[in-house]
């Protein structure tokens, strides 16, 4: 009988080890899904350098196309699921569409046009251009989105620029500082001059303002998101540490540490749901039922 409670006992250790350990890995009673969006698209590359950096002309989305593969992985030895997407459609040029299939890049291939913006298929009076790479993450359930971008604002600067995390008002706090501590950490002042300066978070929730609107969608379906503007790709300091692939792959690396720091330590945190869809919400251009008919001037507007 004490043979029988000790194998018992032990059966209810390893179930409880278990259970412990499939919570480590999904974040607490979250999905475990992690899902990392390149910013803009082939063709609309975002931010770039004014020159050559080291006989390289580096461009927003290229870079991460062929970085993005080390973040992703950080993430996935950790025991998450990490998936990688971008509104655009799949590049068709080499090198890019090898770094593409090596990241299992899942494309979405809806290219803003002309500026065009969408309404959000789950909270549709949240209209914004590249709402489809949240909607996805919606769809998917994630655990947290990080949108993927370099920052710039022209010309050429030998002195700091403002490293920036954007989150999403009511769950990215946490996913906001969290990355931005970890990249202070790990390559900011850390490799990559930054002037001493570290790196500020700061929330977007006025639809009208540029991310907002898909950073809201997220926050309606309880999603922390943030968007990643730490280097500056018109600071020669950045854009020359950027050009080493060494340290390119260093601070790729360390935006997946950030994410599994989050993940690990406040994945589990109780999530904030928008409570009725037909109740305005701040920021939004309106009334979901109303907007569902385009019903709403902003969305109209903005909608062209």
């Amino acid at each position: 009988m004490k043979k029988l409670t000790l194998i018992l006992g032990l059966i209810l250790v390893m179930l409880q080890l278990s259970c412990t350990q499939m919570r480590t890995a999904t974040g607490g009673g979250g999905s475990g899904v992690v899902v990392l969006d390149i910013g803009h698209f082939i063709g609309g590359d975002g931010a770039s350098t004014p020159g050559a950096v080291n006989g390289k002309r580096l461009t927003e989305c290229t870079w991460w196309y062929e970085y993005v593969y080390y973040t992703k992985k950080v993430i996935e030895d950790a025991g998450y699921t990490c998936i990688v997407t971008n509104r655009g459609n799949a590049p068709t040029s080499e090198p890019l569409s090898t770094y593409a299939r090596r990241a299992g890049v899942v494309q979405l291939n809806h290219p803003d046009k002309n500026g065009a913006r969408y309404p959000s298929r789950y909270h549709p009076d949240r209209v914004a251009g590249g709402m489809v790479s949240a909607d996805y993450a919606i769809k998917r359930n994630a655990a947290c989105v990080v949108f993927l971008h370099h920052n710039s604002s022209g010309g050429w600067t030998d002195g700091p620029s403002p490293s920036l995390i954007i989150c999403n008002k009511h769950n990215g706090n946490r996913l906001g500082r969290t990355l931005a501590r970890t990249l202070e950490h790990t390559v900011l002042n850390h490799g990559m001059d930054n002037g001493g300066r570290g790196c500020t978070v700061a929330v977007r929730s006025k639809d009208a303002d540029r991310s907002a609107g898909w950073m809201n969608a997220c926050d309606d379906s309880g999603i922390p998101a943030a968007v990643i503007e730490c280097a500056f790709l018109n600071n020669r300091k950045h854009a020359e540490y950027l050009a080493d692939a060494a340290n390119s792959r260093r601070y790729a690396e360390a935006v997946g540490e950030g994410v599994v720091n989050y993940m690990r330590y406040f994945g589990n945190e109780k999530r904030h749901y928008r409570a009725d869809e037909d109740e305005a919400d701040e920021g939004s251009f309106g009334y979901a039922a109303e907007s569902r008919s385009l019903n709403v001037p902003g969305a109209k507007r903005l909608l062209h």
